[in-house]
């Protein structure tokens, strides 16, 4: 349990930093697009942009995986 609350409080101090110089330097830190609750979704162009933005980080799936989940998402 110690180590548990040891990497916990090293993970807080870590976001909390991170918060820290986020605030400070607004214009290093990626914009998070937000709505409101009940409104609805986003645009299907926002959609996309989230999508390409979190694929852009992992290393390539083999396209057919992609394509179902593409179609599973409604996006392709």
């Amino acid at each position: 349990m110690v180590d548990y609350e040891e990497h916990r409080r090293h993970m807080i101090a870590e976001m909390s930093a991170f918060i820290e110089w986020g605030l400070a330097n607004p214009d290093k830190v990626r914009w998070i697009p937000r709505k409101r609750i009940g409104t609805g979704g986003f645009s299907r162009t926002m959609s996309r942009v989230f999508w390409h933005g979190v694929f852009r980080s992992m290393p390539p799936a083999p396209k057919d995986v992609l394509r179902r989940f593409l179609r599973w998402v409604n996006l392709g």
